[in-house]
């Protein structure tokens, strides 16, 4: 890939712990939103995104050292800790779909099958938006990387500006992040959660150079390069 690419246009939801948009690796965001249950058990939407934890924040860099001027939306679906319901990640998802965003990044995985989620991803995938999802085969935290259209993607040995691909056609980055200062650290540790973010990266410079590509061009590209320098 062209170092001249750098994102620009390229619309990414993040849907983590919320991001830190003043932080110097992110240097702000979008837009950004809250989907929580509240004490009602209902949906709902709220306008205090801020990271709390650190995740979303270090994702966001790690996505910002490749793709620096990509347009990142921070949808908080984590407040104090790394868990939320399932329903509010399909949200989540249907949110960004509505936000007309090209990739829905998720550093997160589940450990069963739910059919809202499903959905949810199909429908991302028949409106030509990219799904990356981190993956953990070891302990069997592989969705929604595993349905149809969606980009699995975990740590292995390949540098941080390559990917590769594995016999479970299972994608490979580099899943060191940025060093990030602060309480930001606090969950700034190497993994999957990286390697996802590195990926969607990657993606944003195909996306950039490819503006009009559907999904299954950019399916057909990304295996097509295998080992892939940018």
């Amino acid at each position: 890939m062209n170092s001249f690419y750098t994102g620009r246009g390229v619309t990414i939801a993040v849907i983590d712990s919320g991001i830190n948009q003043y932080h110097s690796h992110v240097q702000g965001v979008k837009d950004g939103i809250q989907i929580r249950v509240n004490r009602e058990r209902y949906i709902e939407y709220h306008h205090d995104f801020r990271d709390r934890l650190g995740h979303g924040t270090a994702v966001a860099a790690a996505i910002k050292g490749i793709a620096k001027d990509a347009d990142l939306i921070g949808v908080k679906i984590f407040d104090d800790k790394l868990a939320a319901y399932p329903s509010v990640l399909a949200e989540a998802i249907e949110w960004s779909i509505e936000n007309n965003v090209q990739i829905i990044h998720l550093s997160l995985g589940l450990d069963q099958d739910y059919e809202m989620i499903r959905t949810a991803c199909k429908a991302a995938c028949e409106k030509n938006i990219a799904i990356v999802s981190a993956i953990d085969r070891s302990r069997g935290i592989i969705y929604p990387g595993v349905y149809p259209g969606v980009f699995a993607v975990q740590a292995g040995e390949v540098k941080r500006d390559e990917w590769a691909i594995d016999h479970n056609n299972t994608f490979i980055a580099c899943g060191f992040p940025r060093e990030l200062k602060g309480n930001a650290q606090l969950y700034n540790m190497h993994g999957h959660s990286f390697a996802a973010a590195h990926f969607t990266a990657h993606l944003a410079l195909i996306f950039e150079e490819n503006p009009t590509w559907t999904s299954r061009e950019l399916w057909e590209h990304v295996y097509s390069s295998i080992n892939h320098n940018f």
